[in-house]
């Protein structure tokens, strides 16, 4: 709610006009107790439409609000650098967007929950490691796979929570090559080893 915060700015009818459905939208900028600034649009009493909200950290939300949640197109920047920018949905990350970290690590694919959810690309140590595949919970989980581009190292195949288990194929930094059972991150089973 709008209640107990100050205006700094006279609100005025959005393009000058009400709409059909007789909600009255305003643009203006307010200052919420806490210290967090609003700049766009209201209507009925909450953050609706485009606008950008500052918090006291510096860090910042913008994009489409609907009742004083993000929903929709936006972006979540964290005073650190850190940036999310794609579909919100209630004010959590959700659907298509792309997560960059401020030690230069990105993920670009789906978020459930606010976590990396669905299919995705995570890239880290400045592009060295790069995993891709279906993520569950913020970890690799089904098909997959991950290349490390210094030591050549290649495996692809399933994951539970995050570590090679099930069928796979993998190749080390020397070029031998397994081919076969995994489980929590080793070779496990059945397989066959080429070197």
């Amino acid at each position: 709610m709008v209640n107990s915060i100050m205006v700094l700015c006279t609100f005025t009818y959005y393009n000058n006009r009400e709409v059909e459905t007789n909600i009255k939208t305003y643009k203006g900028v307010v200052v919420y107790p806490d210290g967090a600034i609003f700049e766009g649009h209201f209507a009925q009493d909450s953050m609706r439409g485009e606008g950008r909200k500052i918090f006291t950290s510096m860090e910042y939300i913008q994009g489409t609000f609907v009742d004083n949640k993000l929903n929709g197109y936006g972006k979540r920047v964290k005073s650190d650098g850190a940036y999310y920018e794609g579909n919100f949905i209630n004010g959590v990350s959700e659907g298509q967007g792309k997560q960059h970290f401020s030690n230069g690590d990105k993920y670009e694919g789906e978020f459930t929950g606010g976590r990396f959810g669905g299919e995705g690309t995570l890239t880290i140590q400045n592009g060295r490691c790069v995993y891709k595949g279906t993520f569950i919970n913020g970890l690799l989980n089904g098909k997959g796979m991950y290349y490390e581009k210094d030591s050549l190292k290649k495996y692809e195949g399933r994951f539970l929570n995050g570590k090679e288990d099930g069928y796979g194929i993998s190749i080390s930094k020397s070029g031998d090559k397994y081919e076969g059972e995994f489980a929590n991150g080793q070779r496990h089973g059945k397989g066959i080893l080429t070197e």
